[in-house]
Order: C-alpha cells, then sequence, then structure tokens
C-alpha cells in the first residue's frame, strides 16, 4: 500500500512540472493562431488624435520671401527660399523647423502667434493644419505651407521586457512590435497572452488587452501605438510558480516526503 502511495505522489508531482511542446508554442511562439495574410493588406492606419498635453512643432511659410518674413520669425528658421529667419529653431538638414507648442492641458487650446487662439485637443493633425491654412491666408500672398509633427510621442513599457521605461519616437506611426523591439522585446516567462495597453484619450482612460500569439492581431487597431500609450507585459502563471518561495518549499516538502518513504520502505523490506 505504501509503495502505491509513493508512486501516486511521485507520479502527480512530475506530472503537475510537464508541459507539452504543443501548449508551450502556444504559449510562447508569435502569431501562431489565427493569422490571416489576406486581412492584413486591408488594414487603414487610423491618424492619431492630439490631446491635451501634447507638444506639437510647426512650421508655417510660403513661396513668398516678402510674406515668409511676416511667420519666419515665429514659426520658423529658415524661410522657403533659403533666406535664414530670425527665428529661435534651429533648422536642420536645410529645411525649416518649426517652434514647439504645448497643448494646454485644461483647456485643450494652443495659441499662435498672428493666428490666435485654436482649439487642437481632439483634432487630427492634418484637420489642425487645415484649420492654420485658412487663418494664414489671409496674412500670406500665395497658399500657405504647414507642417506640424509631434514632438511627445511617447510610449512607456512596464513589466516584463528587456528594458522598462519610456521611449520617444521621431515618426507617430509606430507599430506595437516595432516600439516593443525599441525595449529590448518581451523578457522570457513574460505572459504574451494578456499584455494590457492603457490609453487616455478625450478625457477618457481606458484598457485594453493584446495577444501577441494570436495572428489576427496584425490587424487590430492596436496594432499601432498612440502616443502616451502604457504598454504593461505582465510575467506568465509558470514564471509566478516559478519564482514562488511557497511553491518551491511544497516541491522540497514532495521530495521530503518520498524520500521519507523510500527510508521506510528500505526498512520494512530488512525485516520481511
Amino acid at each position: 500500500m505504501l509503495r502505491f502511495i509513493a508512486a501516486g505522489v511521485l507520479f502527480t508531482a512530475l506530472f503537475a512540472s510537464c508541459v507539452s511542446p504543443e501548449k508551450l508554442r502556444k504559449e510562447n511562439v508569435y502569431f501562431n493562431e489565427g493569422l490571416d495574410t489576406l486581412k492584413l493588406s486591408q488594414y487603414q492606419l487610423v491618424e492619431p488624435i492630439i490631446q491635451k498635453g501634447d507638444l506639437l512643432q510647426i512650421s508655417i511659410s510660403s513661396r513668398s520671401s516678402s510674406s515668409n518674413q511676416l511667420f519666419s520669425q515665429n514659426y520658423s528658421a529658415v524661410a522657403a527660399d533659403g533666406a535664414g529667419g530670425g527665428g529661435t529653431s534651429t533648422a536642420v538638414g536645410g529645411g525649416a523647423m518649426g517652434n514647439s507648442y504645448l497643448v494646454d492641458i485644461v483647456s485643450g487650446d494652443i495659441k499662435l502667434p498672428l493666428l490666435g487662439v485654436i482649439h487642437a485637443d481632439s483634432m487630427t493633425k492634418t484637420a489642425l493644419e487645415k484649420e492654420i491654412i485658412q487663418r494664414a491666408s489671409a496674412y500670406l500672398k500665395e497658399d500657405p505651407i504647414v507642417n506640424i509633427r509631434y514632438q511627445n510621442f511617447r510610449v512607456t513599457f512596464l513589466g516584463e521586457v528587456g528594458s522598462p521605461g519610456s521611449k520617444v519616437f521621431e515618426s507617430e506611426r509606430v507599430s506595437f512590435l516595432q516600439a516593443l523591439g525599441e525595449v529590448g522585446g518581451v523578457a522570457k516567462g513574460a505572459d504574451l497572452k494578456n499584455i494590457l495597453i492603457i490609453r487616455e484619450q478625450n478625457g477618457k482612460r481606458t484598457m485594453q488587452t493584446v495577444d501577441l500569439t494570436r495572428g489576427d492581431f496584425l490587424n487590430s487597431p492596436n496594432y499601432y501605438l498612440r502616443q502616451n500609450d502604457v504598454v504593461y507585459v505582465s510575467p506568465s502563471n509558470r514564471q509566478l510558480k516559478s519564482t514562488d518561495q511557497s511553491a518551491q518549499r511544497t516541491y522540497q516538502y514532495v521530495n521530503m516526503g518520498i524520500l521519507a518513504l523510500n527510508i521506510i520502505f528500505t526498512i520494512i523490506s530488512a525485516f520481511k
């Protein structure tokens, strides 16, 4: 009877510690299920929405150098014809770099020289460019040229990644995989099925989960991140168990119990 009990305990311990290769593959391999290559070509990028607290770089110019003098001191360091302006920004690579304007954290407005106050919160960059062009047309003889860039397209990664922290991107077209690669990818033992994205937009905070083992994630609206997103990669249950001291103690107790039963078997066998 004691031998049957010991065998049962040993079998249970071994079975609990074994994981099939197929299950490991499903938990640790990207996009191993639900990948539809036909739908990948149908996805359209959604333009980011300007939010309160965003920092925007704005430049305004035109092909008329005389008209440009009106805006160059406030919006750009280099005029359209290549002549230097009086602004405080720095020209990079011969292009005109605009000044930075903060979207007010309370009102959502930006205050532009000559053009006044514009409510930028909840607008797309394209819509804001059109609004600025319309207002600047009153001052310029030729059609204004407006360029807007985000200067704080920041994504923060926490949890089981190679290098947790914040990363600022020059482009506002940042995919989840690109950003994940910039922080060293997921760490060993990360839970690929339950990655949390925390996002603030239009005064609301949303939380969504991402499953990187699913191929249809490539068609998801979350495939492209947005400015100020926070991504949390949690450890898997297996990783938590492996680092849990109580679980390790339980495993040790089982081993000690098996050892004790073996000693008992030996003693009983010696007296037979």
